[in-house]
């Protein structure tokens, strides 16, 4: 057994990743792969942010626009009063609900917030919040606010109080810490976290701390309301979600060495052997990081819908002149593909070492795209060629 770092493409954000993470996770389970699985989620921390501004035409009119400023507002008046008092959503948990079931606890014995609280308070910032918050240039007062809101009696409280809110007094934690945050990049002249930012870290830490839920975030509520009307009108081609994919691939193709580092790092924390698994532009990134020098050891490369050989074929793959063989040592490379996928190619003609192997999900473009890593045939795929 080793593990499998699961590398998502472009324009994926927590929500999506998480749970085709999970089915990926289930389904190689299910054909008999048991690796350690390792999420490699760069999107949040060092994808683009694309909130909309640049966008031509007015919504200033529409009732789409006027619900969804009444309800930023009443969202900005919630951090406004945790930038006043951070710990004041926390202390509502130390009240013990009258309504809730009493836990019957043998002597000795912890309560499940007491055990959640434990975890939590051990908790060490996982390489994504790290990227999320220096990217925000919060990475330096991270500590600080952990020390002030999780050294608090408040916290320990709530969760010894909520054992049946288990998932409310995490998110009511992250709140805390994140107005932390705002409290000190402000007394330090620096501008508090942007919503969107705040979402991020929200999220990234329920995620880390294993309450993180799959409905649907705030941010991604609010990028749909706004988007849609917009695109119904001016851009009817594209998705709500379309400006993320697009702005990924030509972030990377600008500062695509903070992907390839951070994938690195991932690669280099995991348990060997090391199987890469990626999709799409995690692929491209993949693929380059091991062509060029000083690689990190994979033992198994596995892509899906990659336009790595489409690059080379273009002169436009940085690690990789057309022409150029890859490197000696590069590993073992299995390279998923669809006709139905108009983002799939196949490396062969370039690379004859490189296994093809065709995917007939039999689903049109664009859902065929991301529909390799929901097929039980692809699993079992990739564990014949683990092996």
């Amino acid at each position: 057994m080793g593990t499998i770092v699961f590398v998502h493409g472009t324009g994926v954000r927590l929500h999506s990743y998480k749970s085709n993470f999970q089915n990926a996770q289930k389904l190689a389970q299910s054909v008999g792969i048991q690796d350690q699985f390792i999420p490699c989620a760069w999107g949040d921390p060092l994808g683009v942010d694309f909130q909309g501004k640049s966008l031509p035409g007015s919504l200033a009119n529409s009732d789409q626009e006027r619900e969804e400023i009444e309800r930023q507002q009443q969202d900005d008046n919630q951090w406004k009063w945790l930038f006043d008092a951070p710990l004041f959503e926390l202390d509502q948990f130390t009240n013990p609900d009258p309504d809730a079931s009493t836990e019957f606890l043998p002597p000795g014995s912890k309560s499940k917030g007491q055990e959640v609280w434990d975890s939590i308070r051990a908790y060490q910032p996982s390489l994504e919040l790290i990227g999320i918050l220096d990217r925000a240039n919060l990475k330096d007062h991270w500590q600080a606010a952990w020390n002030e809101i999780v050294d608090s009696p408040i916290a320990k409280e709530a969760f010894e109080a909520s054992s049946h809110e288990i998932p409310e007094v995490c998110r009511a934690l992250a709140r805390a810490l994140v107005a932390q945050l705002h409290g000190i990049a402000v007394s330090s002249g620096m501008p508090g976290p942007y919503r969107s930012v705040r979402d991020k870290i929200v999220n990234r830490l329920l995620e880390d701390w294993g309450h993180y839920n799959l409905a649907l975030m705030d941010w991604v509520l609010r990028a749909v309301r706004l988007s849609t009307p917009f695109v119904r009108s001016y851009r009817k081609s594209l998705s709500d979600l379309s400006a993320l994919a697009i702005g990924d691939v030509l972030l990377y193709q600008s500062r695509g060495q903070e992907i390839r580092d951070f994938i690195r790092a991932k690669i280099e924390s995991a348990p060997t052997p090391v199987t890469l698994v990626a999709h799409s532009l995690g692929g491209i990134a993949c693929v380059e990081l091991l062509a060029m020098p000083n690689p990190p050891k994979v033992s198994k490369l596995i892509t899906a819908g990659s336009q790595s050989p489409f690059l080379y074929e273009l002169g436009a793959l940085a690690s990789r002149k057309p022409g150029e063989p890859l490197p000696v040592g590069f590993p073992p490379w299995l390279n998923f593909y669809d006709r139905n996928d108009f983002l799939s190619y196949i490396a062969k003609p370039f690379w004859p070492e490189v296994i093809d192997h065709e995917v007939r999900s039999g689903q049109p473009f664009p859902d065929s795209h991301g529909a390799y890593f929901g097929s039980e045939d692809v699993w079992t795929k990739i564990r014949e060629f683990m092996r």
